[in-house]
């Protein structure tokens, strides 16, 4: 019988761990076949993997006129680790990679919650509590980010602390922080948490404190030595903490010096023009399993690095609100907390009808954060339920893929930001306008989306220039041209 009851819970995990695979598959896959990736992030990261792959460094050309290494821009040490996998899924392989990571996660919470309790509900509760959260779906919804994969390995560290396993514990630690700058700042304020949880233990103490150190050296060196060096002022998105300062440590000085300020800032719109979406934002947090961190106040610590580049962001529609992968740490930790909070409890129906409410309301937050936002969200991104999902109606995605066909593979490609991610495996791919002078081909969309009214001018006067562009080929919208020389 109890053979049986272990083969049962085997079963049921491969399932739920194989539905979901499946579920973020049609959101993530989804989008990318429909060509509702873009060249930001994900044409970049994939022509940045495919340079690596060849042990050339990426200069950002895709998208710059000025060529910058990739690194100076983030710090991101996984896409050399990936690099590799693109000769087997090509323009998927950082997709694929993204929703592996949400599956290692799910089953590393699994298995962290059968070293806290014997309970069989509260290791599935708190998987699904991973599935079910809004971070992980709005993550998924819009290209690939390194970030997302660190976040997912949370569980893992969790799991190696709580097991006793320094090795394990110092390389996830380790790992997670290589994935970008940010992400070994975050790991030294999880690390600072869990000092507390192993204060009574000496080795352990001892051990997290000295991973705790390497980590912040690793963030120092890596953010005022390193980027520095390769010709970043703190990335290329650093503008929207310059409010603050014009590096990172004259922000971190302001911080500092300016707390109660900082403090407001973080919960207040401080430009004045997105009311409602920090608010939006921190119930869904809460309602997501934050509020138990009532009950584990040190693990409030593991939330400060995302809230305050969330939330001092000087770009409100992107950062503020439940949209985009800018969520998946405080989700990833509001999820994680139910563990060792619940685990306590020693009357098991109440732990299962806690746990249970835990996961109900974050289903109905996914449900709200996917149906009637006060965020600007791109909803066919995200609804798997609804058939726009699997279309793309401004466009004809079939013509698209027939010109993407027609391309010479040695060819010299510039393409529309929906569709350079499926070119970025080449050696020479630009994200328009960038290659306007340098690519031979061109495949623009006409009157979508482009990063700035210029950019659309420009790709209606190509289409329409017959001196220097042939049109080879041309559907709904979409036109493949060639440089007439």
């Amino acid at each position: 019988m109890k053979a049986l009851s272990t083969r049962s819970r085997t079963v049921m995990l491969a399932a739920t761990l194989l539905l979901f695979a499946v579920l973020f598959a049609l959101e993530s896959i989804g989008n990318h076949c429909c060509f509702r990736t873009y060249g930001l992030d994900l044409g970049l990261y994939t022509k940045t993997l495919y340079d690596h792959a060849r042990l050339r460094p990426n200069d950002c050309s895709f998208f710059l006129d000025t060529p910058s290494n990739q690194m100076g821009d983030h710090f991101d040490i996984y896409l050399w680790l990936f690099s590799p996998l693109v000769y087997l899924f090509g323009n998927y392989t950082l997709l694929i990679i993204q929703i592996s990571s949400v599956i290692v996660g799910m089953y590393g919470t699994y298995r962290q919650v059968r070293l806290y309790t014997d309970d069989k509900v509260l290791p599935f509760a708190a998987m699904l509590t991973i599935g079910f959260s809004f971070g992980v779906w709005h993550a998924l919804s819009f290209d690939y980010h390194s970030n997302v994969v660190s976040a997912m390995m949370l569980p893992w560290l969790f799991y190696f602390f709580k097991k006793g396993s320094v090795g394990g514990m110092v390389t996830m630690a380790l790992f997670m922080s290589i994935a970008k700058e940010t992400s070994a700042l975050w790991v030294c304020f999880v690390l600072a948490a869990l000092l507390w949880d192993c204060r009574r233990e000496k080795r352990m103490l001892r051990a997290v404190a000295l991973t705790l150190a390497g980590c912040v050296a690793y963030f120092l060196i890596v953010t005022l030595v390193v980027m520095p060096a390769l010709g970043s002022g703190g990335g290329t998105g650093f503008w929207r903490y310059s409010w603050m300062g014009d590096n990172v440590g004259q922000v971190a000085i302001w911080m500092f010096t300016h707390p109660w300020q900082a403090i407001k800032a973080v919960f207040t719109d401080f430009v004045g023009t997105a009311p409602g979406l920090k608010t939006e934002f921190f119930l869904s947090i809460l309602l997501s399993g934050g509020l138990l961190c009532l009950f584990k106040p040190n693990w409030l610590l593991m939330f400060v690095p995302p809230l305050l580049m969330k939330m001092l962001a000087r770009d409100p529609g992107a950062f503020w609100g439940i949209a985009l992968h800018y969520n998946i740490e405080a989700c990833v930790v509001a999820a994680l907390v139910m563990v060792p909070v619940l685990s306590r409890f020693k009357a098991p129906a109440l732990r299962r009808v806690a746990a249970s409410l835990v996961v109900v309301a974050s289903l109905l937050t996914l449900h709200h954060t996917v149906t009637k936002p006060r965020t600007f969200v791109q909803l066919d991104n995200i609804c798997i339920f609804s058939a726009d999902h699997y279309r793309q109606p401004t466009f004809d995605a079939s013509a698209a893929r027939r010109m993407i066909g027609e391309l010479p593979s040695d060819a010299s490609v510039c393409a529309s930001t929906m569709l350079s991610p499926h070119l970025a495996v080449r050696d020479s791919v630009y994200s328009f306008p960038t290659g306007v002078g340098k690519a031979n081909y061109f495949l623009l969309l006409q009157n979508h989306f482009c990063y700035t009214d210029s950019d659309e001018q420009m790709a209606h006067e190509i289409i329409n220039d017959t001196v220097h562009y042939r049109v080879v080929d041309s559907g709904d919208n979409i036109y493949l041209l060639v440089t007439i020389r």
